[in-house]
């Protein structure tokens, strides 16, 4: 029998990465997954701007700006009849270089951007890092074969996929990041709820995803290459994302209904979308239902979690699913690994669900809502004529696109506005959060929001400074600080004390503010009212 803290069942980005923050916190962990490898055809294609404030704190988001979309490849996402016809609109979004220059304006707010590149590339890169951690026992080629869950563990029976080889695993904790069809899940007799792809249009109902290679596309269109085009004429939608800015696609097309994916000629589709044949190699064409927006009824049990697609299903629409996992899994992780060590207390567990099942309900509402914008749009008549007549009709098209359609690319709010307000983890000053507005994010240093970013004069960011777990951020000497540090000594919680620049007090608007291994404020306050050891216990979860 394996003695092991934490066995993660699935390898993809919610258990990847769940892996490499239990490293990061220094908590050993099992990572069983059922292929050998990671996946080999495209799905998520932007890394938001919280999901890469995570790649930051593990030391990786350089590796994964060098995957992707080149640096200086246009980022626009375009709409057109086909791709060797008309442009009907354009909304401009930056490069990938563009991003990180001086003066974009987004590095007020963050110090990681968004970046564009397929999930397929990132998640190579995850298990490369997560292989070279010794605290990792990763098993690629394995699969949970059964559990029982026990008060105080679970005992799991792991299985070569290959050999049939079996092991037996006794945990303190599994997670479960299995994917949609969870078997985790459904052995715990846990439900889905929510609206699950509605058969109305495109973006709503049973879709087809093609991987492809085309050398030559980029010379037959008639318009600047973007990241994303989008086709709209009487054969049909589709939307197309360029993965390497060379040869290399992703297109999503509606099937029609009453037809299955095996009735469809994935050549034919993109025939459709580009205006002409061509030559184009299908790697890969995979069904897929887009218009969901479920989540789970709870997020397991006290010795049994889930995370990801286990406990939330999205369409692709602003592209919140992947990155709401890797959200998910840093809360959990923190919280796992104070346990590990000894210090947390037994609300840390309780507090997983209470804290992230409200963020996944809000990002899936939006998600939806601008699926079923998208899904409203129909083909008009007269949309491939020439003349004033077809002019007239593009025009109309395109200025719809471009307004309707346009915050799907700019939800900085759903990126960085999550708020943990209520927490029980939080101690609340009685100060009120800004607006939780899915398109504005308001940077605040209220308890239960992220801790607002901040430039140093070295060029560095505040992030860069906190500590792996509580960093204790102080702008004066404060008798307060001394009784901090003295509380968490007592109770072995690791802190780190901060003393920054009193330029950034005017920022966080206080004396002093702790903040969580996760960058989220638990407390601020002047000190004068301060029951050290009382709020400890809070913000640890006893």
């Amino acid at each position: 029998m394996i003695e092991c803290p934490i066995l993660i069942v699935g390898g993809g980005p919610a258990g990847l990465n769940l892996a490499l923050n239990l490293a990061w916190w220094e908590t050993p962990c099992l990572l069983v997954n059922d292929k050998t490898d990671t996946p080999n055809h495209p799905q998520g294609n932007s890394h938001n701007a919280r999901t890469m404030e995570h790649y930051r704190r593990l030391g990786i988001a350089n590796d994964i700006r060098h995957v992707g979309l080149p640096p200086d490849h246009c980022g626009d996402a375009i709409f057109v009849t086909r791709i060797n016809s008309h442009e009907i609109g354009r909304i401009k979004l930056p490069t990938n270089r563009e991003r990180l220059a001086p003066d974009f304006p987004e590095l007020e707010i963050t110090p990681e951007p968004t970046h564009r590149a397929s999930q397929m590339y990132v998640e190579a890169i995850l298990k490369k890092h997560a292989a070279s951690q010794g605290i990792i026992d990763l098993r690629f080629g394995w699969k949970l074969s059964e559990f029982k869950e026990n008060a105080d563990h679970v005992i799991a029976v792991i299985e070569n996929v290959a050999s049939g080889e079996l092991e037996t695993i006794n945990c303190t904790q599994m997670v479960a990041c299995d994917g949609a069809n969870s078997s985790v899940r459904k052995a715990l007799g846990i439900n889905y709820e929510g609206k699950s792809g509605e058969e109305v249009d495109f973006m709503m109902g049973q879709m087809l995803s093609v991987y492809f290679h085309a050398p030559e596309l980029y010379k037959i269109m008639k318009t600047d290459a973007p990241w994303q085009f989008h086709t709209i004429n009487p054969d049909g939608r589709t939307s197309i994302v360029g993965l390497n800015g060379k040869s290399d696609f992703l297109a999503w097309a509606k099937i029609p209904p009453g037809m299955g994916p095996e009735n469809i000629d994935p050549k034919s589709v993109i025939y459709a979308a580009v205006g002409q044949e061509l030559e184009v190699e299908i790697i890969s064409a995979k069904p897929w239902t887009a218009g969901l927006s479920l989540v789970a009824e709870r997020y397991g049990n006290k010795k049994v979690l889930m995370a990801g697609d286990a406990v939330h299903l999205f369409t692709p629409t602003g592209g919140f699913g992947m990155n709401t996992s890797v959200d998910d899994v840093t809360n959990l992780a923190w919280k796992l690994s104070a346990l590990y060590h000894g210090w947390g207390g037994p609300k840390l567990i309780e507090s997983y669900e209470q804290e992230r099942r409200p963020i996944a309900k809000r990002n899936l509402a939006q998600s939806y809502a601008l699926a079923e914008i998208k899904s409203q749009i129909r083909v008009p008549k007269g949309i491939e004529d020439e003349g004033p007549e077809g002019n007239r009709v593009r025009k109309e098209l395109g200025s719809r696109f471009m307004t309707e359609l346009a915050e799907e690319y700019k939800c900085i709010g759903i990126q960085l506005g999550s708020q943990y307000i209520g927490s029980p983890l939080i101690e609340n000053d009685g100060s009120e959060p800004p607006l939780d507005d899915p398109y504005v994010f308001s940077p605040s240093a209220c308890p239960g929001c992220r801790s607002p970013h901040v430039w140093m004069e070295d060029g560095s960011a505040l992030f860069d400074h906190f500590g792996k777990w509580f960093t204790l951020l102080c702008f004066d000497d404060n008798t307060a600080v001394s009784k901090i540090e003295i509380a968490a000594s007592k109770r072995n919680v690791p802190l780190k004390v901060l003393t920054a620049p009193k330029n950034i007090k005017d920022i966080y608007r206080t004396e002093l503010v702790l903040i969580r291994p996760d960058q989220y404020v638990a407390w601020r306050g002047d000190g004068n009212s301060l029951h050290p050891e009382k709020l400890l216990k809070k913000v640890i979860g006893h």
